[in-house]
């Protein structure tokens, strides 16, 4: 992996496409953030990289969200464990190195030459190492009722609340983000003059 600089986008929302394919042109346009969800089914670890993380709300306590399509073996995990943690990635090479391994599915060696962590009383893994920032561990808001899913389609939106937030190897910087299909960095500051 290696950055380069800007380059415009690619995405065409004016193509004479159907209107899901303009949709998601002008859907590349808007970076993301770009995390790594984790959790364990049974004995076995899952996890998935995903762009549709965000905070919900900070008060009473914090609840985050994100969506994940189905079928998904990090979902069935969740829904087992009740308990997911979320890497927030590093905006540079090494944080690209551990997203981009978790983009292919749950195959059985995802996680091999990766430390982690699974003695939280959850089990969800805990990366540890270089490109990880913070992880967030988290639990399926209890709340009915939906107990923090809800069905959309062929989508499920996780509602989760944060329990603990534990810093990771390099926290000074800004978070990997994803658009028009390539990983980003955040770029130069727009200010008023």
């Amino acid at each position: 992996w290696h950055t380069s600089s800007p380059i415009p986008p690619t995405a065409d929302p004016t193509s004479p496409a159907a209107l899901s394919e303009q949709i998601r042109s002008i859907m590349r346009l808007l970076p993301h953030s770009v995390v790594v969800c984790t959790s364990i089914h049974g004995e076995t670890p899952r996890a998935m990289t995903m762009s549709s993380f965000t905070s919900l709300t900070l008060s009473p306590t914090p609840l985050i969200s994100f969506n994940i399509a189905t079928p998904s073996r990090t979902l069935d995990a969740i829904k087992e464990s009740r308990h997911f943690n979320i890497h927030i990635m590093s905006g540079d090479e090494l944080g690209v190195q551990v997203a981009d391994r978790f983009t292919r599915g749950n195959t059985d060696d995802v996680f091999d030459g990766l430390e982690y962590d699974t003695s939280k009383t959850d089990g969800a893994p805990l990366l540890k190492g270089e490109g990880i920032m913070y992880a967030l561990r988290c639990r399926l808001l209890p709340d009915e009722p939906t107990r923090g899913l809800l069905k959309v389609r062929d989508h499920v939106i996780v509602v989760g609340e944060v329990v603990e937030m534990i810093p990771g190897s390099c926290v000074n910087k800004f978070g990997l983000s994803y658009a028009d299909r390539k990983y980003r960095q955040i770029g130069s500051v727009i200010s008023q003059d």
